[in-house]
């Protein structure tokens, strides 16, 4: 063995993981900061990132193809892409990441399912998402990510990192492992004794394939779930930048007369022509002509460009949604297949008709826009040509039809300019910005008196509904309810998952100590951290190699990698690697800290001086004192 890097840190490293399949190193340290770095016979950072607000990282953990990389923070656990550190997922969660397995499925056709269409990129928004599907679909091996719920005592899995599909109770979690096939689950734990505790998950076995199914789907519903989100995000940004101004300035006149208020003002100017002198002043160097033209010409590009990502975008994106969600439908009705992963029928049709209920929400927002519309470019064609005759100039450039001017005094004579909600007040010729409040709606749409739609939900009344027409609701507030019905859709349940094959004391056998012999297992590099043999006799050599596997696999069930650590008198540290013929040995520094082992046992982390200093040790190179 021979050391091939040696770094120091300027933070202290709290966690590392190796790539499972890659000369990878994740590093993590006393902050929300962390970094993927390639080791090969240099130290090259590859990318690093620092999560403002999500507190100190708990742990990393790789998935078994090298793809994604799990980072555990206090209250929520991000995916990243191996490529550039990409945000794939977030879920907010307590639980802490103890693995990320990988199940070997059975050979099988592939179910088809719908391929969605080509969403058109939205300006100005960065995303990715096909290729972030891509990542999160599992094509071959079923990927499940084991979390401890401290909370809750059990253990969670949880396919691709994502979908929940079922628990196993595990007060006191210390260490989890599940076996390549998936049969078997092996819980560590550590109350008033250490118990090693294997779990009979032969269903999670036999429905790995209906698991991947399932998974697949719901990655391309989150994927078109974040478009609706960078939608939206494109739709309110694009609003509030135009009339944000406009409304302050409006309304703080409007408070600052008395008794008169601005509706008769308004009104004064219409008939007359005339205007007092508050109003003459706040018109000609307030409002100004060249702002009220500008705003004229950005609030009817800002409503082109609304209706333009709902039509392109929104309501493309709901189609492709509703085709997933058909076909999940059909899949909750396939009872022997997908029925026992818990996936309810009722349940994905709630999300159908949460889904239409948007749908419809979206289109009866495109007939706000069109009334908005019409109504704000007439009242400010009329400020506009008002404010340039109080300034002396030629008004007759800005054109006036007689519908223009009707639908301006239709809305000056309601006298109720403003509404008030959240400590912001919104100029009431223009009601689109009330879809994108989280409040109900204060002006619903004329249309509703619409006899057509009535006779259709009079129809509707007596039977189940496939269509949810809520007025009063606002556009965010229909999206935020399909969030939560899909939420509640792909809530699985593995049944029969905490059936115990068998539980054993090993507190003799085995201890959490660090002192005599210490064991360390690979393949939990994040929870269990360093177990004793506790049996003085047994020597460390090639000779009783086999007899060390015989004890791991009478405890676990089965044959674990494992990487020992002996502890001298001298409190000298010696790492001895077993490999399948030999055992191989190097000393360590004495103030080591933490130890982590690339799972090919081909390269090494030696974590020392409190964290600020890092080695990497080549494993297989003979230095000539093995």
């Amino acid at each position: 063995m021979t050391f091939q890097v040696d770094r120091t840190s300027a933070n202290p490293i709290e966690h590392s993981a190796w790539s499972p399949t890659m000369d990878l190193l994740a590093l993590s340290y006393d902050s929300a900061e962390f970094s993927v770095v390639r080791t090969c016979m240099s130290w090259q950072a590859v990318w690093t990132v620092k999560e403002e607000g999500e507190g100190d990282i708990h742990g990393l953990v790789w998935r078994s193809d090298g793809k994604v990389l799990a980072v555990n923070f206090k209250e929520v656990v991000n995916l990243y892409s191996v490529e550039g550190g990409t945000l794939l997922h977030s879920s907010s969660t307590l639980d802490s990441v103890v693995s990320w397995c990988s199940i070997s499925v059975t050979s099988r056709l592939p179910v088809i399912t719908p391929v969605e269409p080509h969403l058109p990129q939205i300006e100005d928004v960065k995303t990715d998402i096909m290729s972030i599907r891509d990542l999160l679909e599992s094509k071959t091996d079923l990927n499940v990510m084991l979390l401890a719920d401290k909370e809750r005592s059990c253990v969670r899995l949880a396919a691709q990192g994502m979908l929940h599909i079922g628990a196993v109770p595990a007060p006191g979690i210390d260490s989890v492992g599940i076996t390549p096939d998936g049969k078997n689950l092996c819980v560590v734990t550590n109350q008033t004794s250490t118990r090693c505790t294997v779990y009979n998950t032969e269903s999670l076995a036999e429905h790995t394939n209906n698991i991947n199914d399932v998974t697949m789907i719901y990655s391309k519903v989150l994927t078109l779930s974040e478009y609706l989100l960078s939608t939206f995000k494109a739709m309110t940004d694009s609003w509030d930048d135009v009339l944000s101004e406009f409304n302050k300035k409006l309304f703080a006149f409007h408070m600052s007369l008395h008794p008169s208020n601005l509706s008769e003002q308004f009104l004064h100017l219409l008939v007359t022509g005339t205007a007092s002198m508050d109003l003459e002043n706040f018109l000609v160097h307030t409002l100004k002509e060249k702002e009220i033209s500008k705003l004229l010409q950005s609030t009817m590009q800002s409503y082109k460009g609304i209706e333009k990502l709902i039509t392109q975008n929104f309501m493309c994106c709901c189609y492709a949604l509703a085709t997933q969600l058909q076909f999940l439908l059909g899949m909750s009705r396939w009872y022997d297949k997908y029925g026992e992963l818990g996936l309810k029928e009722e349940s994905v049709q709630d999300s159908i008709n949460k889904l239409s209920g948007l749908m419809i929400k979206a289109q009866e927002m495109l007939q706000c826009i069109t009334h908005s519309k019409a109504k704000l470019s007439s009242f400010l064609k009329w400020l506009l040509k008002a404010t340039i005759s109080l300034s002396d100039g030629n008004s007759s450039t800005v054109k006036l039809s007689e519908d223009e001017l009707n639908l301006v005094v239709k809305f000056l004579k309601t006298g109720n300019l403003f509404s008030t909600r959240a400590d912001t007040s919104h100029f009431n010729i223009d009601t689109v910005w009330q879809y994108f409040s989280e409040e109900n709606i204060l002006v619903p749409p004329e249309y509703y008196n619409n006899k057509i739609l009535d006779t259709v939900l009079t129809l509707l009344k007596d039977k189940k509904p496939y269509l949810t027409v809520q007025p009063n609701l606002s556009l965010v507030q229909s999206h935020k309810l399909l969030t939560e019905s899909l939420l509640k859709c792909f809530e699985l349940n593995l049944h029969d998952l905490d059936i115990p094959l068998k539980s054993i004391d090993i507190t003799n056998l085995y201890t959490l100590s660090s002192d005599v012999k210490l064991l360390r297992y690979v393949n939990d590099t994040n929870l269990i951290n360093m177990i004793t043999i506790s049996e003085e006799n047994l020597q460390l050599s090639n000779q009783n190699r086999h007899t060390i596997t015989d004890k791991i696999i009478s405890i676990f069930g089965y044959d674990r990698d494992f990487i020992l650590v002996t502890k001298a008198a001298n409190n000298a540290l010696t790492i001895c690697i077993c490999f399948e013929d030999d055992i191989v040995k190097t000393e360590l520094p004495q103030d080591t800290q933490k130890i982590y082992i690339s799972e090919n046992r081909r390269l090494g982390a030696i974590v020392s001086s409190q964290g600020r200093r890092i080695q990497i040790l080549d494993l297989e190179e003979d230095n000539g004192e093995e």
